[in-house]
């Protein structure tokens, strides 16, 4: 029988994070495949954990695959942990279990710490939806396309950044985002100089203009939605689309056609007519 591929989430920063179950794993893997082996081998020696490491990292996974897919369909157990939070999101691992699921292989996912989930967590903005955009492309035209794409989003936005281009990318969401757009820093996570800064976006411009940025940064940005029904332009990214899942949404739970209008309607402030027109169409 294979074996089975653990995805094990580490801490941010705080060592306490680390759940009983994970230092198990950890502790019972056949090995433990890390981003950065000296990183990793300090968390074990912290836990008290014995095992052996491998490295496997964005420019070696591709020649590891072979041997740690072998490994796991004799029957071996891996364990695989980025250098912090949850592998596979931004980190090493995605292609890993692609190749696990093609070749029937168990993988099983240990929980834990995740800086975008704990930012948004946090964020004073809308959870129900938002989109997670991991690092925006650092340079051309990919890099444009994605501000732009970003620029439109309905959703609240949360991704990372680093901090010698966290001034270049407040400077470039400044050009194709609202300035009074809601904005989040939130900055070394459960470490000891954690914060949570709350801005508008020209806000958070002006302050890092004077304010060096450091340490690891994650960012929530209020989506195109939020900030239409906040500043009264609720008309404002909600499109024809969006308006009419959400009746769809409302007629599936059992509402009348003007009752599910006049639902959406509070919540966007959009006309009732015009969602009212909308909702029969659906019907139809």
């Amino acid at each position: 029988m294979s074996g089975t591929l653990f995805l094990v989430a580490t801490p941010l920063g705080n060592l306490e994070d680390m759940s009983p179950r994970a230092t198990r794993v950890l502790e019972e893997a056949d090995y433990i495949a890390a981003e950065d082996t000296r990183r990793a081998a300090r968390l074990l020696s912290a836990l008290g954990v014995g095992n052996r490491l491998i490295s496997y990292y964005e420019h070696n996974q591709a020649i590891r695959h072979d041997r740690l897919i072998e490994d796991l369909k004799s029957g071996l157990s891996v364990a695989v942990v980025s250098d912090a939070g949850m592998p596979s999101i931004s980190d090493p691992g995605e292609a890993l279990v692609r190749l696990a699921v093609e070749h029937g292989i168990p993988v099983s996912v240990i929980p834990g710490p995740s800086a975008f989930a704990s930012a948004i967590s946090a964020s004073g903005l809308n959870t129900e939806r938002f989109a997670y955009e991991g690092f925006i492309p650092a340079k051309g035209k990919e890099r444009q396309a994605r501000l732009k794409a970003m620029s439109q989003e309905v959703r609240t936005l949360v991704f990372y950044e680093a901090p010698h281009r966290l001034r270049r990318s407040l400077d470039d969401l400044a050009a194709v985002v609202e300035s009074d757009r809601k904005i989040v820093v939130a900055r070394e996570m459960t470490k000891t100089y954690e914060e949570f800064l709350y801005f508008t976006l020209g806000e958070a411009v002006l302050y890092y203009e004077t304010t060096a940025p450091k340490g690891e940064f994650t960012i929530v940005l209020e989506g195109k939605e939020e900030y239409g029904l906040r500043t009264g332009e609720a008309d404002q990214g909600l499109t024809e689309e969006i308006l009419s899942a959400m009746i769809k949404e409302a007629l599936d739970e059992g509402l009348r056609t003007r009752d599910a209008s006049d639902l959406v309607a509070d919540k966007t402030g959009v006309s009732r007519n015009k969602l009212y027109r909308l909702a029969l169409k659906l019907r139809q």
